[in-house]
């Protein structure tokens, strides 16, 4: 099961994910992004802290929910990858596609 919760700041959405993510979270997680570009959070921050672990799916579903982002105005961007995580965007080059940040403060202030 996807755990999260959303956090609003005046410059974004802030989306704390809590725990692992994994193809059976797929549904959930494209369900998210539909429901934040329908109600216009499109200036989106995802906390991966407490994400250890994630497969190739939700890599390609983090993709899906980014590019309905920014086609709406608006944009995902990262931070707090552990190292196997920040491995799997190098490996798949997603961190030239992702901005992603060493903190909240940087992501959050990067809306600015």
């Amino acid at each position: 099961m996807l755990n999260y919760f959303e956090e609003e700041r005046p410059a974004c959405l802030i989306v704390r994910f809590d725990g692992d993510i994994a193809g059976q979270d797929d549904k959930e997680l494209r369900k998210m992004f539909v429901t934040l570009v329908g109600e216009g959070k499109l200036r989106v921050v995802a906390d991966m802290s407490r994400v250890s672990f994630l497969d190739s799916i939700i890599l390609g579903t983090l993709v899906w929910g980014m590019k309905n982002l920014r086609e709406a105005g608006g944009d995902l961007r990262l931070f707090g990858l552990h190292s196997f995580v920040h491995r799997l965007f190098d490996i798949t080059q997603l961190n030239r596609a992702f901005q992603i940040f060493e903190s909240e403060d940087a992501a959050v202030t990067s809306y600015d």
